[in-house]
């Protein structure tokens, strides 16, 4: 009989790092080091997944590895299944933190849009993220698992803001009385401003099956509890997937900083469209590498 696994509370999440890690050893999945990751102190890049996007959010670990960025990483799974695929991913890696969540698995299969109660359930756990590490006193960068890193987005998050994002209707740097921001790229810095905004949004979420964004977007054109400082970001720099893909199309060497595949709707069109543009840099679909995983242990 296997001894049961034991998963870490997400309210106690643990920023620090691997105190047994060498300073000059490399993670298996980020390729950074301790030393590496010391350079950008305070800072926490977090995102969530559950198997069913396994290979995007491996996707998207691989760009960032590409491109060199050395940040302290959390994920966050939402299914057992994931959880213990990425830990034995992670293990020693000095960069990359694996915590499961206490506030509910998901079906670890792909979760529709049109599937209200479990989609929105699962976007509406994020805020709660965000403040246990803002509470801390950390910046934190949360990323959709569905995004391609071309180089350091870091250096666009400057000046003196409360959070900063993309709008997909409001000429760059405009901030319209209208804006539609997207909450699947977020820079949080913990500002008393922050936490006071991200409270009141999660508030307004409860039992509600409604979607996060549509709610951010109401409570940031109403100045609702405060005033947020919004930095924006050019979507030219930081588009979406058909806005990313038209422009490449404009200009074969069209160059964007972070490209994310909102609207491009579902998990094979996404993974399709990553394909075409020789972005796909995995090899194999989340229930492939599961099984060679599996494989690889019965061995």
């Amino acid at each position: 009989m296997k001894p049961a696994v034991k998963y870490e509370a997400v309210e106690n999440i643990k920023t620090s790092l691997f105190p047994a890690v060498g300073t000059r050893e490399r993670g298996q999945l980020s390729n950074c080091t301790l030393q590496d990751i010391m350079k950008r102190q305070g800072v926490v890049m977090l995102t969530t997944t559950n198997l069913g996007y396994l290979d995007l959010s491996l996707n998207m670990l691989a760009s960032i590895r590409k491109v060199g960025v050395c940040v302290n990483t959390t994920i966050i799974a939402e299914d057992k299944t994931v959880y213990k695929y990425l830990r034995s991913k992670a293990e020693g890696d000095p960069a990359v933190h694996v915590v499961m969540t206490n506030s509910g698995e998901v079906q670890s299969r792909e979760v529709w849009s049109k599937d209200f109660i479990n989609y929105f359930g699962l976007l509406k756990k994020r805020q709660r993220y965000f403040l246990s590490l803002l509470k801390q006193g950390l910046e934190v960068l949360f990323t959709d698992s569905d995004t391609f890193w071309f180089s350091d987005p870091f250096p666009y998050f400057q000046g003196d803001f409360d959070m900063s994002m993309v709008d997909q209707k409001s000429p760059y740097p405009t901030r319209a009385l209208n804006a539609s921001y997207c909450a699947g790229f977020i820079y949080l810095r913990p500002t008393n401003t922050t936490l006071q905004f991200v409270r009141k949004w999660i508030m307004s979420l409860e039992g509600k099956n409604i979607m996060d964004q549509f709610v951010m977007n109401r409570l940031l054109r109403a100045d609702q509890p405060v005033h947020v400082k919004v930095h924006p970001l050019d979507i030219h720099l930081f588009p979406s997937g058909p806005k990313f893909y038209q422009l490449l199309e404009q200009n074969a060497n069209y160059s964007a900083v972070v490209m994310h595949a909102a609207s491009i709707h579902g998990h094979a069109a996404k993974v399709a469209k990553f394909r075409s543009s020789n972005m796909w840099l995995v090899n194999g679909t989340s229930e492939e590498l599961l099984a060679r995983e599996h494989s690889l242990h019965d061995n």
